[in-house]
């Protein structure tokens, strides 16, 4: 094996002498560039700066005789050199001329296309979630340059390096997924560089598939495909890659507890490299760290000292000579840089000798011209300032919108989640995994909800709409209330958790919802990083109307560095803790808005103390920063739900509404998943009608006068908020009961439903049982106004009315009857006539208000009349219910 590789390693070094000899002769300028080019990329990993100067000499000649593909390779040379030097701004500029070169000539594809590649890597290498992402999406264009030309050989060069993205995502966040794609895109492959005996990216793929195979620990898979990729390399000529192979088992072998054959290996791969001179002192390093893992597996720990030793002096090495090159470009910059000082400042010297008599004459009028212009540019950048301020005002609001949106767009598939969840969990014959399962997503959608809710939040401070509501309370109460809800789970993980909270004589003054939030935060946080047998410890007092809270516990602690970026949005302190940084960030904004402040500090692996003071007391706040309690709001209930996506077909139910004893319900809301969710609950009970959107919500309320609507707030065209303005102002449909249904969380838009004249306002997701109970209580309370009404001799509209609309609607009945009620040739359709409605809508009408049809009503109120008559006159029966409008006496 050795051998083998010392000799093509003699090969690639022949090639480079014959090269080198060859550029000795005439030859035309196309061959003479390309000989340069091949060079350089012979030995662009062993002799860089030569490797460059040939990349550009090919480059010049190339230019020189306009051969746009062979300038497109030579630029890629160049930017490949520079990549591999580190120096990606020098390389971008050198992909950026090849994309230059494509747009005039899509010859140059193939070059066009590795660039997009390598602008992957060079985004890839920023560690950064945005440069990791823009580096898939570069490699996904190169596929679809591939894709439209039907270049077979670019789709596998573009599947390939897909694989190579997801083997390096899997190392970022250790998932399955990426290892899964990873090697689903390389087996993709095999075929093809097989069947083309591309030997290079062959053996680059097995060594994929074997470190694939490595990292899951199936170590005879990783086994076979490191012998087929050193197999295949060995019928190429690079001596490195076949050194590394070696390297490759030495490693595997070692994990395998193989040790004697991975020593074997090594020493293979020693042989073979040591022949090539290793091209790099850090291929030296990483052989002699393998050598040294190795031997302190074999337990021969003086071995194993003497190659770290050895890896160690040549880290030290390179990191000296690298700086040395650093230096001596440092000084070549700063040696032309003198120069051009030089020359700049000779020639100014004569510039000012010459035009010395000229400046003195013009100085008067410069200086005039500068004072002009001086305040021209202070009036533009005054003008600019002004629009600059109105357009971030504007990107504030549109920010503020957009999250509202957001959190509209979540919430409406949590609904339909969390319903059928909560439905499946109420079922008494679960498993105990099925039934962990669904607990496990019900407490997945919590956290989205609450992060859903605390992204909205940070937009709201930051657009400046979430104001100070401040009440008058019992802070200590409160505060031990949100403290106590805690206790379960710090006795689940075997935490001890303390809380010490001083009585205050007097009330506070706080906002409830602001100060839940910042002591939830601080409390979660804390029982999540505090390991088991710790302690969390939530103190509490106030002095000189300011809360002072603390928040202790023990754990890892922070370093200084995550105590500088703590409060930073989207900061994550790696304690393999799940967590996306918006909590405390959250926090922060939130104590700044109370008007306090929050500081931490940390001793490493004891404490982490959290510190707050927030002003409590009246005289810190404006006005408009108490609460207005005009409006009474209900807490909104949080049910459990998931996040994964809603896709599945559901039957649509029909819009007939069919004659019988069931109350209707229509349900108004422009996601169909919805619709038919919430119908479900109800069409056991209910009639259901289904409208799309607003505009068709209120004709078919007008058209079939429901018993009660639920109604989505945010809807296309005509929005909850319009059609409950809509319905509630009309005479046909004001007593219906209407619910607004909302991924709009917060109290101003709740505040906004319920001045509307909506009877609920129910937060998504909600909780099924919630939804049941408010539609039958508002079913429940219309029926006792109707028993109340069967009971009264006497209609009194203002004793039946919901509102003032239906109380001047039974006024118009009431004026209708005592006129036209004692004619017996009164009928229904002269009633209908009478009081502006059709016969469906008044029956619909009066059925809803007094639990009676039309006909009925008339009759009704006939008898209760003659109830009245036959207790106050001594008239005869027959007569009474002649004069009371009934023709058939013994019908009566």
């Amino acid at each position: 094996m050795v051998l083998f590789g010392l000799a093509l390693f003699g090969q690639q070094k022949e090639e480079i002498d014959s090269l080198k000899a060859l550029l000795n002769l005439n030859h035309t300028d196309e061959y003479q560039a390309q000989l340069n080019l091949n060079l350089s990329k012979l030995i662009e990993n062993s002799v860089r700066d030569s490797s460059e100067t040939y990349a550009k000499t090919a480059a010049q000649i190339a230019s020189k005789i306009n051969d746009r593909l062979l300038l497109s390779n030579a630029l890629l040379q160049l930017g490949i050199i520079y990549y591999k030097q580190r120096k990606d701004d020098r390389a971008l500029n050198y992909f950026d001329r090849i994309d230059s070169l494509y747009a005039l000539d899509k010859t140059v594809l193939e070059s066009y296309f590795m660039s997009k590649v390598y602008r992957s890597e060079i985004s890839k290498f920023t560690f950064t979630k945005e440069g990791v992402m823009q580096a898939k999406s570069y490699i996904l264009q190169a596929l679809a340059l591939a894709n439209d030309a039907g270049n077979e050989k670019l789709i596998n060069r573009a599947k390939y390096r897909l694989a190579e993205w997801h083997g390096f995502m899997s190392q970022e966040e250790f998932t399955e997924e990426h290892l899964d794609s990873a090697r689903a895109y390389i087996k993709s492959v095999l075929p093809y560089y097989n069947r083309m005996q591309d030997f290079t990216f062959l053996a680059k793929s097995y060594h994929t598939l074997a470190s694939i195979e490595s990292v899951t620990e199936n170590f005879p898979s990783a086994a076979y495909y490191y012998q087929k990729r050193l197999q295949t390399l060995k019928k190429t000529k690079d001596s490195i890659s076949i050194g590394e192979a070696y390297q490759s088992f030495g490693a595997l072998y070692r994990k395998m507890n193989q040790l004697d054959k991975g020593l074997s290996y090594l020493d293979s791969a020693m042989a073979v490299l040591k022949k090539t001179g290793f091209s790099t002192d850090k291929r030296k390093k990483d052989l002699y760290k393998d050598y040294a893992y190795l031997y302190e597996a074999k337990k021969d720990y003086k071995n194993a000292f003497n190659y770290m030793y050895q890896a160690l002096l040549l880290k030290d090495t390179i990191y000296e000579n690298e700086n040395t090159k650093l230096a001596m470009e440092l000084e070549k910059k700063y040696q032309a840089q003198l120069k051009d000082q030089e020359i700049v400042l000779l020639k100014t010297q004569n510039d000012l000798v010459a035009h010395q008599k000229k400046n003195q004459q013009n100085l008067f009028l410069s200086s005039v011209g500068l004072i002009i212009l001086g305040g021209t540019l202070f009036m533009i950048l005054y003008r600019n300032r002004q629009k600059t301020n109105k357009k971030l005002l504007a990107l504030d609001k549109a920010k503020s919108n957009f999250f509202a949106n957001i959190s509209h767009e979540f919430r409406t598939p949590l609904t339909l989640i969390s319903g059928p969840i909560q439905k499946q969990l109420k079922q008494e014959n679960l498993t105990s995994e099925v039934q962990h399962t669904f607990e496990m997503i019900q407490r997945n959608s919590d956290r989205l909800l609450s992060l859903v809710n605390q992204l909205l939040d940070i937009s709201k401070i930051e657009a400046g709409y979430l104001k100070l509501g401040v009440r008058e309370g019992n802070l200590p109460s409160f505060i031990g209330q949100i403290a106590d809800s805690f206790t379960f789970l710090a006795i689940q993980k075997e935490i001890d958790y303390k809380i010490n909270i001083e009585p205050v004589e007097h009330l506070s003054w706080f906002d409830k919802n602001i100060l839940e939030k910042i002591v939830m935060n601080l409390l979660s946080n804390a029982l999540k990083y505090t390991p088991a047998k710790g302690t969390v410890i939530c103190n509490s007092f106030v002095k000189n109307d300011v809360l002072h809270l603390q928040v202790k516990n023990t754990g890892l602690g922070l370093s200084s560095e995550e105590i500088e970026n703590i409060f930073k949005r989207f900061y994550q302190v790696n304690h393999n803790n799940p967590g996306v940084g918006i909590g405390l960030a959250l926090v922060k904004d939130l104590v700044a808005l109370h008007k306090g402040t929050i500081t931490v500090k940390s001793t490493p692996n004891e404490w982490t103390d959290f510190s707050v003071t927030l002003a409590v007391g009246k005289k810190f706040f404006r006005d408009t920063e108490f609460a207005d309690t005009a409006i009474a709001i209900q807490p909104q209930t949080h049910p459990t739900g998931t996040t994964t996506d809603f896709n599945q077909d559901l039957p649509e139910h029909t819009n007939g509404c069919q004659e019988g004893d069931q109350p209707i319900l229509l349900v108004v809301d422009d996601n169909e998943d919805v619709r038919n969710y919430v119908s479900s609950l109800f069409e056991d009970s209910y009639q259901i009608l289904l409208a799309k959107e607003g505009k068709e919500g209120i004709e078919l309320a007008i058209m079939h006068i429901p018993d009660i609507i639920i109604s989505d707030v945010m809807m296309p065209l005509v929005d909850g908020i319009a059609l409950c303005n809509t319905l509630k102002v009309d005479e046909r449909t004001c007593h219906i009961p209407i619910i607004l249904l909302t991924a709009k969380a917060g109290e101003e838009n709740e505040i906004e439903g319920i001045k509307t004249g909506a009877d609920a306002y129910v937060a998504k997701p909600f909780n099924e049982d919630l939804l049941q109970l408010k539609v039958e209580k508002l079913i429940e309370s219309r029926k006792i106004l109707q028993n109340r009404y069967s009971q009264e001799v006497i209609l009194r509209p203002k004793d039946v009315a919901i509102n003032a609309a239906d109380e001047l609607f039974l006024e118009r009945v009431q004026a209708v009857l005592d006129t036209k009620l004692i004619e017996s040739s009164f009928h229904i359709d002269e009633f209908c006539e009478a009081v502006g409605m059709s016969r469906m809508q008044l029956h619909r009408k009066l059925k809803a208000l007094i639990g009676l049809s039309a006909s009925e009503f008339i009759r009704s109120q006939r008898l209760k009349l003659a109830t009245q008559l036959l207790k106050s006159s001594d008239v005869n029966i027959s007569q009474i219910g002649y004069s009371v409008g009934f023709n058939d006496h013994a019908y009566f």
